[in-house]
């Protein structure tokens, strides 16, 4: 989830000037949800800073030695722990009130460092991004980049579609956003699918109805998937284009989740 809580803090946003390319990509990325693979794939090329509790860091050359002990500290933030990392070393010290030690490494290594964790990004910055320990998974095994994998749905075998009883509401907050960042997305359903041939458990499936590319849109998606709360995963997604055999059922029993509202033109009587 990509972070900026509330106008002081976009004025702070507009007030603060990046340090760095990767501060450039998130400062994008909080904004306009297209540019979020753009702020992925340049994570992977930065460096992260994080405090270091308790004692010097063993290096040899300026490298962390390997499989020595680094000891990072936790916060707690809306009940959940997690570990802050940042951004720049700026970002770090407008986080402290004293002087504390710091490690830097790349975001990579230091994700593998704490595989397993939950990571918050520039906590109290104007802009950050949480990163929960299943997308740091995806993140160091390459998924969440990876080109998403598509399938013909025959519509001739049986498969079931219904409304889930569980909302994914972190989800299609997310999706919306999404949408809304691309002019040729019209309409989004959301639906519980299952279909018995795939051998998948009952999941979420997404319909979108648009115009033009379809691969742009179904990547942002996915990548904003991959990141959200999830009650029914996977996230499947299947486009409305008059031959996907879906569009009856969404436009006779679903209301969508996501719609393109034309924009309204004012009419101007002379008195």
């Amino acid at each position: 989830m990509f972070i900026i809580e509330d106008l002081q803090e976009r004025r702070e946003m507009m007030s603060f000037t990046p340090q760095n390319r990767l501060e450039i990509a998130l400062s994008e990325a909080v904004e306009y949800p297209s540019r979020r693979r753009a702020f992925y794939e340049e994570l992977q090329r930065a460096e992260l800073y994080a405090l270091h509790m308790e004692g010097d860091v063993p290096v040899e050359d300026g490298m962390i030695r390997e499989k020595a002990e680094v000891r990072l500290p936790c916060v707690e933030i809306e009940g959940k722990t997690y570990l802050p990392v940042f951004s720049s070393l700026e970002m770090l010290q407008r986080s402290i009130e004293q002087e504390m030690r710091y490690i830097s490494m790349n975001a990579m290594d230091l994700f593998g460092l704490v595989r397993g964790s939950d990571v918050w990004l520039n906590p109290g910055a104007p802009f950050a991004k949480q990163f929960p320990a299943t997308e740091i998974e995806s993140i160091l095994d390459g998924s969440l980049l990876a080109m998403p994998q598509s399938y013909t749905l025959d519509t001739d075998r049986q498969i079931m579609l219904g409304r889930p009883v569980q909302e994914p509401t972190e989800l299609l907050s997310g999706l919306s956003e999404v949408f809304r960042s691309f002019s040729n997305v019209k309409l989004a359903y959301s639906a519980h699918y299952y279909n018995p041939e795939s051998g998948d458990p009952p999941h979420t499936l997404i319909a979108v109805e648009a115009e033009g590319e379809w691969e742009e849109v179904v990547r942002a998606a996915s990548l904003r998937a991959s990141s959200a709360c999830i009650p029914d995963p996977p996230v499947d997604f299947v486009r409305l284009d008059g031959l996907s055999g879906l569009e009856r059922y969404f436009e006779a029993d679903c209301e969508p989740f996501y719609r393109k509202f034309g924009r309204l033109k004012q009419v101007v009587r002379r008195a």
